[in-house]
């Protein structure tokens, strides 16, 4: 039996330092202020999320992930273990404030749980790991002091960003649904992301009749948001979330919509 619990604990901990280190390797392509730093971060909602559902027992397969993600793209041994240590510091601090002060896993159920897990996953357990990192590349001369401020700002954006899209997603479909499905709700739910997609396009692409115009049209995708909030459960909700935050990015990246404009690293700060 003792076996059997180390096996599967191995599995789930090499199954989250696979998923930590693609969803890493993805994330730093947008690296444009440091090869280190980037304004899109999911590690940050994977780690987030495997602490909250699996235990803080999976912290091996985090720290390795980060390990893996950061030495295979800029710097030395040293300076990969340290940046992987804040992550995984990052991510067990802010499931500790999401359990002990927003309920847990259920951290969604209750409007006060929702902005707890903003502020305390989200704002304040992101600091650690920008923090650590910013410090750890300053110290082994892969920044400079005058681009520290920047590149601590892009981090921490990019990891909220993170803990905040990936995380309840994540955390949201670990949980069994709360509604009864009927061929009516699902064509709903159908129509619905479809119209979602349609916005996204419209807004972050250049499929738009209006693109490079650069008009500052992303509010047209909140009535469908809201729509979604009232109509269904913050399960679902999460899934638009992602789907409008993934179209955004890949048509910010193409210098179309509201922000495309602007330098990449400028464009996904404001995004």
């Amino acid at each position: 039996m003792t076996h059997l619990r180390l096996s599967r604990s191995v599995t789930t901990a090499v199954a989250v330092a696979v998923a930590y280190t693609i969803a890493g390797k993805i994330g730093l392509r947008m690296a444009f202020v440091n090869a280190s730093a980037t304004a899109v971060w999911p590690p940050t909602g994977i780690a987030l999320a495997s602490f909250l559902v699996l235990g803080y027992g999976v912290w091996p397969g985090v720290l390795l992930g980060a390990f893996v993600v950061n030495l295979t793209t800029a710097g030395t041994v040293g300076t990969s273990l340290a940046i992987a240590a804040g992550n995984t510091l990052e991510g067990l601090l802010g499931a500790y404030l999401v359990l002990r002060f927003a309920s847990g896993r259920h951290a969604f159920d209750q409007p006060h749980d929702v902005f707890r897990f903003a502020g305390l996953a989200g704002a304040l357990g992101t600091t650690v790991s920008a923090t650590i990192g910013v410090a750890t590349l300053l110290l082994s001369g892969f920044a400079s002091s005058s681009t520290a401020g920047h590149t601590w700002l892009t981090w921490w954006l990019g990891d909220a960003a993170g803990a905040l899209v990936v995380a309840p997603f994540l955390i949201l479909w670990s949980l069994p649904s709360q509604i009864p499905w009927s061929r009516r709700r699902a064509l709903e739910a159908g129509v619905l992301a479809l119209g979602l997609v349609a916005v996204g396009l419209a807004v972050f692409s250049d499929l738009s009749p209006i693109r490079g115009r650069h008009y500052p049209l992303e509010f047209l995708a909140v009535p469908l948001l809201l729509w979604v909030a009232f109509r269904f459960t913050p399960r679902e909700a999460s899934v638009m979330t992602v789907l409008l935050s993934a179209i955004a990015i890949w048509g910010t990246l193409r210098g179309v919509g509201p922000f495309g404009r602007f330098d990449p690293k400028v464009s996904l700060l404001l995004l």
